[in-house]
């Protein structure tokens, strides 16, 4: 179903992103352009990075967020762990809650095959427990 892109207003089609195709390579272009200059300048402040490139201080959160920028060392301060509020450099969790939320979630899909297993090999309408 057509719909406006948020950022620009265009119509698009939304299929694999809430974005249009035009803005998403303009995004591509932008975090090239924010690698680069943290590449060659990995000391900048996140105000300075966004003043060179024009990208938002939220912005720039949003990519180490995403795991596409790290917080070098010393600064991890600046984002947390969403679940238990460690310092982190990227991403949404520390390493512990991450391996905590895998481990969970493999016990889910666990119980969910085996439910699907039992279910399968129910013949009839009602079941011994």
């Amino acid at each position: 179903m057509p719909q406006n892109c948020p950022r620009c207003g265009k119509m698009f089609s939304r299929e694999d992103s809430p974005i249009c195709k035009d803005c998403v390579k303009a995004e591509a272009e932008k975090f090239e352009e924010v690698r680069l200059f943290v590449k060659e300048n990995p000391l900048s402040s996140a105000q300075e990075v966004s003043e060179t490139c024009g990208v938002s201080v939220k912005r720039l959160l949003h990519y180490v967020r995403e795991g596409k920028l790290e917080i070098a060392t010393g600064l991890e301060g600046m984002i947390n762990c969403s679940k238990c509020g460690r310092p982190i450099k990227n991403g949404r969790m520390c390493d512990r809650c991450a391996k905590g939320t895998a481990s969970a979630l493999e016990g889910i899909m666990a119980v969910n095959k085996a439910q699907a297993e039992a279910k399968k090999n129910t013949t009839g309408m009602f079941t011994n427990r």
